[in-house]
């Protein structure tokens, strides 16, 4: 076995025992995201800009990873609820979401996220009346690039990237959600199999969201 969780004074991680890469653990008061926190603003953040709501909506995140993504969403003030299919990443979003809860900063937006173990390509139905639905496959690179470091090099590792889109589309329309905000690489320019053309993007430094309308 060459992945395994173990309990460690920093909160649960994830332990390559090859020794490739260092042990992934998830951290909501890491002093980047708490630097980040600080600058989310309706313009200034692509996600925020891309669900298009006040404080207060409700966001599916039909792939939550490390809960990064709808944590930035929670800071503005959306309500998000997360789905993972992978029981070990559920785990480790789990434990961080504890660990948030019990910093006085962060409770209030640890009390907006919510996560459950969930393959979202199967309608989740307590997930009726979001306003958005967010994901993103981890598409593959086109063209060489340089890995993503720390984190995101050991999750991809660990699950894989790319994933057919359209049964995410298909579950979120099916949930009566009407928009789908898909994240992929910047220059990601390749035709989605399966899957219609997006309403319009958003383009960031390192990454491009693609915003679908569902017919519901």
């Amino acid at each position: 076995m060459r992945y395994g969780l173990e309990g460690r004074p920093t909160g649960l991680a994830l332990v390559d025992y090859y020794g490739e890469k260092p042990p992934l653990t998830v951290d909501y008061g890491s002093s980047s995201l708490r630097l980040r926190q600080k600058k989310i603003s309706a313009k200034g953040e692509l996600l925020v800009r891309a669900v298009n709501e006040k404080p207060g909506a409700r966001v599916l995140d039909m792939t939550a990873g490390l809960g990064i993504d709808a944590f930035i969403l929670a800071s503005y003030g959306h309500e998000v609820t997360m789905l993972e299919r992978s029981k070990t990443i559920y785990l480790l979003v789990a434990d961080a979401l504890k660990r948030a809860e019990q910093d006085p900063q962060l409770k209030p937006v640890a009390a907006r996220l919510a996560i459950h173990h969930w393959d979202s390509t199967r309608p989740f139905l307590p997930a009726k009346g979001f306003d958005a639905a967010l994901v993103d496959p981890m598409f593959e690179e086109k063209k060489k690039s340089a890995l993503p470091p720390g984190n995101m090099q050991m999750l991809q590792a660990f699950l894989g990237r790319g994933a057919e889109l359209h049964p995410f589309l298909a579950a979120a329309q099916a949930l009566g959600i009407r928009r789908t905000i898909v994240k992929r690489p910047r220059l990601d320019r390749a035709p989605l199999d399966n899957a219609r053309r997006p309403v319009y993007q958003l383009t960031g430094r390192s990454s491009r969201l693609d915003v679908f309308f569902n017919q519901v």
